[in-house]
């Protein structure tokens, strides 16, 4: 706030959504004035919608990019799935823009650090995890084409990704 509104009171109200898990938790909400000036309001979204207004796919693949062992690729990772996962636009932008070819490379530049769980978060990016259809059709081409089309990039994995 500025200058101006040094002596403007302000009211947090308790986060509703701090109960909820994963996607549906959202950030909490503020209110700034009162009811005879002037009132800024801050609405709870979720953070999947959030993290498409500060940097999108940038932020997420930047992550990845920073991660240096397996604990932080595999969280970067999964944020990285949750996000894209929940939300359409993110998806469509990783589609328009090539984010699973750079999603892929950058995997290749960290094979050191994958690991099974990893490899789990890309089959369920790519759609291929879920079993509770019955459907021979691969729900998203492009993620799958540039995850896991690359035989040669998977074969110089370690021995226990090849396995899974």
């Amino acid at each position: 706030l500025g200058p101006i509104h040094g002596g403007m009171p302000m009211r947090v109200f308790h986060n509703t959504a701090l109960h909820l898990s994963g996607q549906a938790r959202s950030f909490g909400g503020v209110v700034f004035g009162n009811f005879l000036s002037s009132v800024r309001s801050f609405q709870p979204k979720p953070v999947s919608t959030i993290i498409g207004s500060i940097g999108g796919i940038h932020l997420l693949l930047g992550l990845v990019a920073q991660a240096t062992n397996v604990q932080l690729l595999y969280a970067a990772v999964k944020a990285l799935v949750c996000v894209v996962t929940t939300n359409a636009g993110i998806m469509l932008e990783m589609e328009k823009t090539g984010g699973f070819q750079v999603l892929a490379m950058l995997l290749q530049q960290r094979r050191q650090h994958l690991n099974g769980h990893i490899l789990h978060l890309t089959f369920s990016l790519v759609g291929t995890v879920d079993s509770n259809r019955e459907s021979t059709v691969i729900p998203h081409p492009t993620a799958f084409s540039d995850l896991l089309g690359n035989l040669q990039f998977w074969s110089q994995t370690p021995e226990d990704i090849q396995k899974a």
